[in-house]
C-alpha cells in the first residue's frame, strides 16, 4: 500500500500536502495523526508543526487478492491469486484465480464447488467492506468453473432426452442454486421441455419435464418452456 509522511502547520494542511503527494482524494484514503501542531513561545520558538500519516485504501481488486491469499494461507494452501480483468461476466465483476499445487486442488473446489462457493462468499464480503463502488468476485481454481459448467449441461442434455423419450419427468440431483441456474438457461432454447425447481435447499432440485404432460400430483413452480427467472 502507498503511504507517506507529511507535516504542516495544521493538520488539514498536512492531510492536504500528503494527498496531493499521493494523487488521491480523501476519500480514497486513510489518515492517522500521528501529532497536532504545537505553539511555540510567542508563536514561533519551539513550535511544532502536525505530523500525519496517510494510507491509500486498497481497490477492492487488490483487497480481494490480499484477503483470499491470506486465507488460504491459514488452510495450509500455498497459492497465488491473479486477476482476470478481461475476464468478467457482466459490468462490476471480475474473476479470482487461484492456482496453487494439483494436490491442494479439491480441498480448495470442494464437493460440487462447495468450498470454492464458500471462499467466493467470504471474498466478496470482505473486499467490498465499506468501498463506495461494489464489485462482484467470481472465484476459480483449475478452471473447475467451466468444467462443472460443461459437465452440468451435458447432465441437463441426458435429462431432456430421458423426459422426451419416456415421456416422464425426470428429477435431477439437488444442486445449489447456480448450477440450477446453469441447468434452467441450458434448456431453455427447448420447446420439447419446460423445467422446474422443486424442495428446500440445500435440497432443492430440476425437474426437467416433457412439453403436455404434467408431473403427477405436483404443484411445484413450473417454467413454460422458457428460462425460470425466480425460480433458482
Amino acid at each position: 500500500m502507498k503511504r507517506v509522511v507529511a507535516t504542516g502547520k495544521t493538520v488539514e494542511e498536512a492531510i492536504t500536502s500528503a494527498l496531493v503527494r499521493l494523487g488521491v482524494t480523501r476519500a480514497e484514503a486513510t489518515v492517522r495523526v500521528i501529532s497536532e501542531p504545537v505553539k511555540g513561545i510567542l508563536g514561533f520558538i519551539g513550535g511544532k508543526d502536525a505530523e500525519v500519516e496517510v494510507t491509500v485504501n486498497p481497490s477492492p481488486p487488490e483487497a480481494a487478492k490480499a484477503f483470499l491469499t491470506d486465507l488460504l494461507s491459514q488452510m495450509g494452501i500455498e497459492a497465488v491469486v491473479h486477476l482476470r480483468s478481461n475476464e468478467t461476466a457482466e459490468e462490476g465483476t471480475a474473476v479470482l484465480n487461484i492456482v496453487c499445487d494439483e494436490a491442494d486442488l479439491s480441498t480448495v473446489i470442494g464437493r460440487h464447488g462447495a468450498v470454492l462457493d464458500a471462499l467466493q462468499y467470504l471474498v466478496n464480503v470482505s473486499a467490498n467492506k465499506d468501498k463506495e463502488h461494489y464489485v462482484k468476485f467470481y472465484l476459480d481454481a483449475g478452471d473447475y468453473r467451466e468444467r462443472r459448467r460443461k459437465g452440468l449441461e451435458r447432465m441437463a442434455e441426458q435429462a431432456a432426452n430421458r423426459a422426451v423419450r419416456t415421456r416422464r419427468p425426470v428429477t435431477m440431483e439437488s444442486m445449489p442454486a447456480a448450477d440450477r441456474k446453469v441447468i434452467h438457461t441450458y434448456l431453455q432454447s427447448r420447446v420439447d421441455v419446460s423445467t422446474s425447481s422443486e424442495g428446500v435447499d440445500p435440497h432443492r432440485k430440476v425437474v426437467v419435464s416433457p412439453v403436455g404432460r404434467s408431473r403427477p400430483g405436483s404443484r411445484g413452480e413450473r417454467t413454460s418452456g422458457r428460462f425460470e427467472r425466480n425460480l433458482q
